[in-house]
């Protein structure tokens, strides 16, 4: 669409950069979900082989193996998978503004950072 909108050379060079991109953010998003998902296994005391470098990268393979296997299926179940995908987006970020609404609860959340909204700080 872009090459036909600009021209062959114009839009050949700006797809394989938007094309180069979506790939380095699926591999950052990936590590980032792998990280986060370590942590929450360490707060509850589960671990898959060290919790550490090697969860990550077990969370990862597992991680890209179910994406890819979404983008193998075809488009139409990938469309499909998208809306699961918002909704648990959108159950997290109701999530976070509950959990910043509530504030920390103990003194060990305050010492990591969270402090929640406070209007007495203003």
């Amino acid at each position: 669409m872009i090459s036909r909108s600009l021209g062959p050379e114009f839009g050949g060079a700006i797809g394989i950069i938007f094309a180069l991109a979506n790939a380095v953010a699926v591999s950052l998003h990936t590590v980032g979900f792998c990280e986060a998902l370590n942590d929450l296994l360490i707060q509850q005391g589960i671990k898959i082989v060290d919790n550490g470098e090697n969860d990550i990268r077990i969370i990862g393979s597992a991680t890209l193996i179910v994406l890819a296997c979404i983008v193998s299926i075809g488009m139409e179940w990938e469309a499909k998978a998208q809306l699961l995908l918002m909704g648990i987006l959108l159950v997290s970020l109701g999530n976070f503004l509950v959990g910043s609404i509530m504030g920390p609860t103990s003194d060990d959340e305050i010492a990591k950072g969270f402090v929640g909204f406070d209007g007495n700080s203003i």
